[in-house]
């Protein structure tokens, strides 16, 4: 497979997905340095928990997830020539997808926290001279500014504990009017939002399951432009925004 070259926003070469939070912080700030650990701490508990997963994420039962990723690229201009980006790809099913409808023509990457996800993603692309992945966090992208037309983020979005710093993330690495597209678990009703309250108490890992309302104030939050929300299979729905 080609080595696709990305432009860059992080510098000593540090690799893995805590590297753009690993910034120092002045001895006068010890809140901000106790926000900095726990940040590291669950961006850890969440490798470990997916690479513990990642063996049996391509198993046919969950063909399903697969088949709700595909609904969700459809709302995303899939071009040749275009700059493809998954936040949270597991093993890559989509970023291959995107890159197959796309005539291989173009850039198409994949971020996770799991090293083993990244590895197992690169074995199964290992065909696909446009695409590449790399273990890093949604909320600090060792990436450039303005480069991806697309952006992609299925049933993630819920484990990030800093949510409007993914989406600042995307905006920075958003062209101008590139689109963001986010398929979770949607919490517009009762019964999902008493599911999401008995979640959080079971699984670390697990931050919170957003309502629609609340996607649409986030993208503003974060200087994007909401565009759409639509339902893929309850309580699954997708959330657009645009640079």
């Amino acid at each position: 497979m080609d080595k696709i070259r990305l432009p860059r926003v992080l510098d000593g070469g540090r690799k893995g997905p805590l590297a753009g939070l690993a910034v120092s912080v002045g001895q006068d700030y010890p809140e901000a340095k106790d926000a900095m650990r726990a940040a590291l701490e669950h961006i850890e508990r969440n490798a470990r928990k997916w690479d513990a997963r990642a063996q049996t994420f391509d198993q046919k039962r969950f063909d399903y997830f697969r088949w709700m990723q595909r609904k969700a690229l459809s709302f995303l201009d899939l071009r040749a020539g275009m700059h493809f980006l998954d936040l949270g790809c597991g093993t890559g099913y989509a970023v291959r997808h995107a890159a197959a409808a796309a005539m291989h023509d173009g850039v198409f990457c994949g971020i996770d926290v799991s090293p083993r996800m990244i590895e197992i993603a690169r074995e199964k692309s290992g065909g696909f001279r446009c695409v590449r992945f790399e273990v890093a966090s949604a909320e600090a992208l060792p990436l450039g500014a303005a480069f991806f037309d697309a952006i992609l983020c299925t049933n993630s979005f819920h484990h990030y504990a800093h949510p409007l710093a993914a989406l600042a993330e995307v905006r920075r690495v958003l062209r101008p009017s590139g689109r963001l597209c986010i398929m979770d678990v949607t919490a517009d009703n009762r019964l999902v939002r008493w599911v999401d309250s008995r979640v959080r108490l079971k699984e670390p890992e697990h931050v919170r399951f957003y309502s629609t309302a609340e996607y649409t104030k986030m993208f503003g939050e974060a200087g994007l432009t909401p565009v759409a929300s639509r339902t893929i299979l309850l309580p699954m729905r997708v959330h657009i925004a645009q640079r």
